[in-house]
């Protein structure tokens, strides 16, 4: 019989890790681009800890109950596995967007950004404004 999740709570517990530190991802989220040329990524986690790259600096926020939990509903109503990647539509001061869910990944730009991610990008964004 087979345990996945054992071997990757296994995993790292072997690298000194502890078992409480196996990734809980809810959303990755990355940003580029734009007239600064922003480079941005934020990992969310189900327990509202994030982890912040921005431009190559990392920093850990924690996200608000109430964001996360509007966060998730937003998510929720979502059919990740619908939508498409389109990157072709865009100019060069456009933001390009590559966004993980569930298993799903959908690249876009601000030309070709599906309109059922506008709200999810809209509060991501609000989450990296707060960020410093």
């Amino acid at each position: 019989m087979r345990f996945p999740g054992t071997l990757l709570v296994l995993l790292g517990l072997g690298c000194g890790g502890t078992a409480s530190q196996v990734s809980t991802a809810l959303i990755e989220y990355q940003r580029s681009g734009g007239i600064r040329g922003t480079d941005d990524r934020l990992v969310v986690n189900s327990d509202g800890t994030a982890a912040l790259t921005r431009n190559g600096r990392g920093s850990t926020i924690t996200v608000d109950s109430g964001v996360m939990n509007r966060l998730r509903r937003r998510l929720g109503g979502i059919d990740f596995g619908n939508l498409r990647s389109d990157t072709a539509r865009g100019g060069g001061d456009m933001y390009q967007y590559v966004i993980k869910y569930q298993g799903h990944t959908v690249r876009a730009n601000d030309a070709s950004l599906p309109p059922a991610l506008h709200p999810v990008i809209e509060l991501l964004d609000r989450i990296l404004s707060r960020a410093r």
